[in-house]
């Protein structure tokens, strides 16, 4: 892949073998600016690790889809994976209450039989 680094999450020759791409940004673009979609991606590992708890600046009210993210549409409250803290730390809180480790695994036998009869 000779000549600037390219990504576009939307083209499927990425999709078949995405890692030289991914390797190029890592070595190349770390910080990665798409122009024709207006959107950042951010490809080391320690850089991501970094800023995923910087909620302030790193925001997940928009979601991490870039459809979601360029809609403009209000996501509804109470949507756990479109909320920051501290809101979603208390729904969190109360969700691992309800999936616990034993109540998920009382569930296989009916996500078994359902996968059995799907297929």
């Amino acid at each position: 892949m000779p000549g600037e680094v390219h990504w576009d999450p939307y083209n499927p020759t990425y999709t078949k073998d995405p890692y030289p791409v991914y390797r190029r940004l890592r070595d190349e673009a770390p910080l990665y600016y798409n122009k024709e979609y207006d959107f950042y991606a951010v490809s080391r590992h320690a850089d991501v690790d970094r800023g995923l708890p910087d909620w302030q600046t790193f925001s997940s009210a928009r979601g991490g889809i870039l459809e979601f993210v360029k809609s403009g549409i209000e996501i509804p409250p109470g949507t756990l994976i479109f909320e920051d803290p501290p809101t979603h730390d208390i729904h969190r809180r109360l969700l691992s209450r309800v999936f616990t480790p034993r109540r998920i695994a009382a569930l296989e036998p009916q996500v078994r039989d359902f996968c059995a009869r799907t297929l």
